[in-house]
């Protein structure tokens, strides 16, 4: 995407300039483009990783037994690969979700709420004990051998986080270390063709993007929730109730308040880039596992060679709602198991930090507004454009 991007930006840049021929940037203006895009940050997503195995295995009478004894004596599994591979089948179709699966963590795209789902599912496999069946052999003087045993299934999550800011740098190299590991790990599993089970779940690793221009509201939500210059300088609050303001007067002054908010808030952006916060960088800056040092080489990290490519999956913000539901593996319906989800919607007046905050959205913004919002934005409505989503910011912002 971002080769797209840039030559798109190049090809722009030549046409305003009149110089069509002109295909070639100079160090300056690239590393200049990275960082309006938010590719210099030392931030990088965090990643979460849901896992699955089996430990224990019981036979038809709920006896302990050996794990080798599954493959030595049970009937119908022809050798130790189909053996391994017919379990694991059975566990998968039973489970419905693949034995290792990551979700990157783009900041105000749902992140909290697929954790929970994450670890919903988990909790559901840790609590199963699942059936296996093989093949009864007919021969009369193989009784000993097992025909139906089951397994106790084990299951966690593990966030990968990248290491940046405080802490000792002992630490910070043990989290890269360790989020480089599995990113490798991932990359390897793609890439082998040599183990049908390998192929067929592939360990997935996926994310969630989000039109920008809501992403945009819910991240202001969000940063002058915890960030008190940022709320003093820009929040507009409410206006006082009185009784002798009509609720037409209450609403102009409600709607001006929501504009003023906003208008502050694009204009701090702009001034500070972004005011440097995560959540209010375009969400295209997450869209990197690795810092480009890290890509080229792996030597620092134990890689002979620089990271390969991943192939992740996109989803788009507006599934959320079906993507938790499977995630979890949880029943529509049943509030129990999903209050996790959008249980800190700060879009919701009983968690936001202000009504004016909680009702913020495009409607509140006038067409100068919203041009602003277009060009800061401007590489994640080229994303979400590329990757075939459409929204109201793809929308309302020309490319």
């Amino acid at each position: 995407f971002f080769h797209h991007y840039f030559r798109s930006i190049q090809h722009l840049d030549s046409k305003n300039n009149g110089d069509i021929n002109h295909t070639q940037y100079d160090e300056e203006s690239f590393m200049q483009w990275r960082k309006d895009i938010g590719l210099e940050i030392a931030n990088l997503p965090a990643l979460y990783s849901l896992s699955w195995w089996w430990d224990t295995v019981y036979n038809s009478d709920h006896v302990k037994i050996d794990k080798l004894t599954i493959r030595e004596n049970s009937t119908g599994l022809s050798n130790d690969t189909t053996k391994h591979q017919q379990i694991h089948r059975q566990i998968l179709s039973e489970i419905g979700i693949p034995r290792n699966i990551t979700y990157i963590h783009i900041h105000k795209c749902g992140g909290t709420s697929v954790q929970g789902a994450l670890w919903i599912r988990s909790r559901r496999i840790r609590n199963y004990e699942l059936q296996i069946q093989a093949e009864r052999n007919m021969d009369i003087n193989q009784k000993n051998l097992l025909h139906h045993f089951s397994l106790q299934m084990r299951s966690d999550v593990h966030s990968y986080k990248h290491s940046y800011g405080g802490g000792s740098a002992e630490k910070k190299e043990q989290w890269d270390k360790k989020r480089w590991s599995h990113i490798q790990a991932i990359a390897n599993q793609q890439s082998s063709s040599s183990d049908l089970i390998l192929t067929t779940s592939n360990f997935p690793i996926f994310t969630i993007v989000r039109d920008p221009f809501e992403r945009f509201f819910s991240a202001i939500q969000q940063v002058m929730h915890y960030n008190t210059d940022f709320r003093d300088k820009c929040l507009h609050d409410a206006p006082r109730l009185t009784w002798w303001k009509s609720s037409r007067k209450i609403k102009e002054e409600e709607e001006l308040a929501r504009l003023k908010t906003i208008e502050c808030a694009i204009d701090e952006m702009e001034n500070n880039h972004f005011r440097g916060d995560v959540h209010l960088l375009p969400m295209s800056s997450h869209f990197r596992l690795l810092d480009e040092d890290t890509f080229n080489s792996g030597d620092d990290y134990g890689g002979e060679e620089g990271a390969k490519h991943l192939a992740v999956s996109v989803f788009s913000m507006k599934d959320i709602g079906d993507i938790l539901f499977h995630i979890s593996g949880s029943v529509k319906g049943n509030n129990k198991e999903t209050s996790i989800i959008h249980a800190r919607d700060r879009s919701n007046e009983e968690y936001a930090t202000s009504s004016i905050l909680a009702k913020l959205s495009m409607s509140d913004c006038t067409e100068e507004m919203l041009e602003k919002l277009c060009e800061l934005y401007h590489v994640d409505v080229a994303l979400m454009k590329w990757l075939g989503y459409r929204g109201k910011a793809v929308q309302r912002c020309s490319l």
